[in-house]
């Protein structure tokens, strides 16, 4: 009653249905790609709409592609001892489930729509096939992760230090 059924049938990408490759520039790490590069990287993409409320990963099942954010708003939260713990708000310009492209272990964490969203989703499979068919945008799109993956570590490095120093 409260909780509607994620619509599994992604929109192909081949017929976008109104959806402009230029719209990837939102995405933060995708917004330093040429417009002809943005283009071939979407062939790579699965669009898929979200009802809010909708899970779109689960904490502990195995994870084999990453989602960016297009529209909407989504909680990544994890729940221990029964009580959820929201980690971070997700919104336009955002992605998650990066590192599932890289070692395909268990996901770390919920990723729930907050409201009705739209998501592009890549498979490590498809980075795989984008990396030998353009390896100038693999490359980049890689290299970005990567930085942000190092600057999330940072700032997670910084907090536990200040929760240790606050803790004495």
């Amino acid at each position: 009653m409260f909780f509607r059924p994620r619509n599994k049938e992604p929109i192909s990408i081949e017929n976008p249905k109104g959806f402009d490759p230029r719209a990837l520039r939102r995405v933060k790490i995708l917004g330093s790609m040429s417009d002809e590069q943005l283009e071939r990287f979407a062939k790579f993409m699965q669009v898929e709409k979200i009802p809010q409320w909708s899970v779109i990963v689960k904490q502990g099942e195995p994870g084999d592609a990453m989602y960016l954010i297009l529209q909407g708003e989504l909680r990544v939260r994890i729940t221990v001892r029964g009580k959820e713990t929201i980690l971070a708000t997700l919104s336009v310009g955002d992605f998650f489930g990066d590192i599932s492209l890289f070692d395909h272990g268990p996901r770390s964490a919920d990723v729930v729509a907050n409201s009705d969203s739209i998501v592009l989703k890549i498979s490590s499979s498809a980075v795989e096939e984008l990396s030998k068919e353009a390896p100038e945008v693999a490359n980049m799109f890689l290299r970005n992760i990567g930085q942000t993956l190092s600057a999330r570590i940072r700032a997670d490095n910084k907090r536990l230090a200040d929760y240790t120093t606050f803790g004495r």
